[in-house]
């Protein structure tokens, strides 16, 4: 369910009425369907969302848990004439796309009924906004898989299906730089106890420098940190292994330790104390410790990979992230989010899979909005050329009139096929939908950024950003003298004259995009510099 409400003109009615008690306007109720009024607790569970002109306030009551009060400061982040309330089984209550304390967890209730009420009524039952719409809308089907990091620098044992008979494998490592990742299916596991994994300086003997993991029985699973191992002293675990449906995923570290699917099992901490691993440069991997206890587990990989390794993870939902690859098919009238932030101070590069109207521009980017694409060469000059729509697929530079933080749009039709390339006498304006664009560093290819310049990526630094559009021109082009206007008018988009090495300037930004400063003191989370991830403590 959707509502995108202009809470513009919402007030405190106590301040006009002299009440004593904060009276809000009543944006929305949300119950089980009934034909009384919808009072503060009753019917239940209910949902009520209020607003007083500078906050929107979120209750939820007659639920498993307590009412979880939440309330939101409106200005730039929350635009008072188009707040947009999303309630659904994934997401919850989200506002803006962003999500609440009214999760879907907390909601299962109101999800067992197929049908609701949506009223204004609670408190005195005004409402001096406007509802835009408020419907029940088909959402995007979108996979977004986060890029990966690091490398794999060998793969020790790849799509291999256990017998029941013992097996080992050799390899070099280097833990200072390196790690063992492994993805172990028990499916094909048996009824019985079976070594699943053990890895050391032979991976069979018991009480030699080796990790033992074992599945006991068709649910169980046990641990042990071979040397001492005794539950009281941490080195035998026979909990906290819960398999992600059929499977485990391992790794092994000296910085995290030994993790089953995200969970400590060993720290590090725990085996330098009781064990010399860390300290072996050749290893062995496999299965076989005891008797009648080798794995019948499918290993789809046991692999050494760089300690900054990561796997890309694929997240279904209804949003195009501009940090992911996007993969999708053609859809018709559904709703899409897009995680990116355009900025009105400086021209933004803009491609999204879908049309974009001209009343929908002017609603998500602002009334007055540039909206261009790339028309033609005019000797070292790009012509650009004014636009009233956005074409699904098709690249554009777009300066909105507003900050315009996660847009969502409503009843779009999705198209699959991919991107446009516009131009023409081998230069050319590519959009992306996704991260995973390899810009050249050759000089072929430039993209749009900071001061409405061009600039060539550095070396080693050629990732893009999706949902925006890069610029291919001809090999040994004379960057210097490139230059670009719109519709003739070169002093609107001079500043486009600059062809620079893409800058490292130590610059930190949000995960939103947005410049944050050049100093971590005072920030807390993950941000971007130099086009490297930062976990900041």
């Amino acid at each position: 369910m959707q509502i995108v409400v202009d809470v513009t003109a919402c007030n405190d009615q106590s301040e006009e009425s002299g009440d004593s008690e904060s009276r809000p306007d009543c944006i929305f109720d949300l119950c089980p369907q009934t034909t009384s009024d919808v009072d503060w607790n009753s019917p239940t569970p209910v949902v009520h969302v209020y607003c007083d002109g500078t906050q929107l306030k979120l209750h939820g009551l007659g639920f498993a848990s307590d009412n979880p009060a939440q309330q939101f400061a409106l200005g730039s982040s929350y635009d008072k004439t188009n707040i947009t309330i999303e309630i659904d089984k994934e997401n919850g209550l989200t506002v803006n796309g962003n999500s609440t304390s009214l999760t879907a967890t907390f909601l299962a209730a109101l999800f067992n009924n197929s049908n609701l009420t949506f009223a204004s009524q609670e408190g005195k039952g005004r409402m001096a906004g406007t509802y835009k719409s408020v419907k029940v809308v088909s959402k995007a089907v979108i996979t977004n898989t986060s890029l990966p990091a690091g490398s794999i620098v060998s793969t020790v044992l790849e799509n291999h299906t256990g017998n029941g008979t013992k097996f080992t494998r050799e390899t070099a490592i280097d833990w200072t730089n390196q790690k063992v990742i492994a993805e172990i299916d028990i499916s094909t596991c048996g009824t019985g106890t079976e070594d699943l994994f053990s890895i050391g300086d032979d991976a069979i003997s018991w009480n030699a420098v080796n990790i033992h993991m074992y599945r006991t029985g068709t649910s169980g699973f046990s641990a042990y940190l071979a040397g001492n191992p005794k539950s009281d002293d941490g080195t035998g675990v026979t909990s906290g292994i819960v398999p992600d449906g059929n499977i485990l995923r391992v790794e092994l570290s000296s910085e995290k330790g030994f993790v089953v699917n995200g969970k400590v099992l060993f720290s590090k901490e725990k085996i330098n104390k009781y064990s010399t691993l860390f300290s072996l440069s050749t290893i062995k991997v496999g299965s076989g410790e005891g008797n009648n206890q080798e794995s019948r587990a499918k290993y789809n990989y046991i692999s050494v990979a760089t300690n900054n390794y990561s796997a890309g993870t694929p997240i279904v939902s209804n949003t195009l992230d501009e940090v992911t690859v996007n993969t999708f098919n053609a859809q018709n009238d559904v709703y899409v989010q897009l995680k990116r932030t355009l900025t009105p101070t400086q021209w933004n590069t803009f491609c999204v899979p879908f049309t974009i109207s001209a009343d929908m521009i002017a609603e998500k980017f602002g009334a007055g909005t540039l909206v261009y694409t790339f028309g033609s060469m005019n000797g070292n000059v790009m012509n650009f050329t004014a636009s009233t729509t956005i074409e699904a697929g098709k690249p554009y530079i777009v300066k909105p009139t507003k900050t315009v933080v996660d847009p969502i749009f409503t009843g779009v039709n999705i198209v699959a096929s991919d991107p446009v390339k516009s131009g023409e006498n081998g230069f050319f304006m590519q959009g992306t939908y996704g991260a995973k664009t390899d810009l050249l560093d050759d000089g072929t290819n430039l993209f749009l950024g900071e001061g409405n310049k061009f600039y060539k990526p550095a070396k080693g630094s050629t990732k893009m950003k999706g949902m925006r559009a890069f610029f291919i021109v001809p090999q040994g082009t004379n960057l210097a003298a490139l230059r670009a206007n719109i519709d003739g008018a070169t002093t609107a988009i001079d500043e486009l004259t600059t062809v620079v090495e893409q800058p490292t300037d130590n610059r930190i930004y949000n995960l939103q995009g947005q410049f944050v400063g050049t100093s971590f003191e005072g920030l807390h989370g993950v941000y971007v510099q130099n086009g490297k991830k930062v976990l900041v403590k």
